[in-house]
């Protein structure tokens, strides 16, 4: 018999809905997860960026000022060229993901050298599960 025309319509359908409504659901979440890892992966940018000025700062004279301005300048710029979303030179889904662990990850040795290691220590454990939700949410 063909599998048509043993289907029960009413049961069919029913399941097919509730199965609909799951994937949509699903979907509903992975959108907020979406939203909420980008939030987090911007305030990493600017947390990185300020852990940079606040490292640069600490220095010695004369050096804080150049360390202080230089090093988040060159971290802007090497961003913008390679991680900018609207970049010429982007590099790849998976290489944005690491480099920016990686550059996190330095703001993060930043603030420990800069002797705050509660805030390096909570940027390290954000920068990896940005990582991680966003691999998640890639597959």
């Amino acid at each position: 018999m063909d599998k048509q025309t043993t289907r029960q319509p009413g049961v069919d359908t029913a399941q097919r809905a509730e199965s609909r409504e799951r994937a949509r659901a699903q979907v509903r979440a992975g959108a907020g997860l979406g939203l909420a890892n980008a939030l987090v992966g911007f305030a990493l940018e600017v947390a990185m960026l300020s852990a940079f000025v606040f490292w640069g700062f600490t220095q010695a004279p004369p050096w804080n000022m150049l360390l202080g301005i230089g090093i988040p300048a060159v971290a802007v710029v090497l961003w913008g060229v390679f991680l900018a979303p609207r970049s010429e030179r982007r590099l790849g889904a998976g290489a944005v993901r690491w480099v920016s662990l990686g550059a996190f990850l330095a703001g993060s040795a930043a603030l420990f050298a800069a002797g705050a290691p509660v805030l390096g220590a909570l940027m390290a454990v954000f920068a990896v599960a940005n990582l991680a939700v966003s691999r998640h949410l890639a597959r």
